[in-house]
């Protein structure tokens, strides 16, 4: 074979590989976009089969809107209590076990502070919807979920 049949061959590789890495984080990014648009676009579905009066509807909707914003900052929150255990873990010589254990312990905090926040939220979520719709609503949710994780499992 001549070289230059081989250097075709190893170009078309190496462009090969670098299509696949491209629609790799490509689809990568659109799917994390297009599951935070989906479950937005999923609860807006299910708060307008409430038949709600649109005053009413708007209210629900700007309260989980809200309740998104604040459990993102958790999150973020989270994310970085998480990550000072790490760094603890990851830092050389011996284990200073106090600090692993203040920050163990601002994991549960923040862990805390998210589940108490996701607690008031459905509180005043359900108070706003009252009790018949917003026993509904969260059926519907639940069986969305319920659904949601079928399609994983199979």
């Amino acid at each position: 074979m001549k070289l230059t049949y081989k250097r075709i061959g190893i170009l078309f590789s190496v462009a090969l590989n670098i299509g696949f890495l491209v629609m790799a984080m490509t689809m990568g990014w659109q799917q994390t976009e297009s599951t935070h648009a989906r479950s937005w676009s999923e609860l807006v579905g299910i708060v307008e089969r409430l038949d709600l009066p649109a005053a009413r509807q708007k209210v629900a909707l700007d309260n989980i809107q809200r309740f998104r914003t604040s459990i993102e900052g958790h999150n973020r929150s989270l994310h970085q209590a998480r990550d000072t255990v790490l760094a603890t873990l990851a830092r050389a010589g011996a284990l200073d076990l106090a600090q692993l254990h203040r920050s163990i312990e601002a994991v549960g905090r923040q862990e805390m502070k998210q589940a108490e926040a996701f607690e008031a939220h459905v509180i005043d979520l359900r108070r706003q919807l009252g009790d018949e719709k917003g026993a509904l609503f969260f059926s519907i949710l639940l069986e969305n979920i319920k659904a949601h994780h079928a399609a994983l499992d199979k």
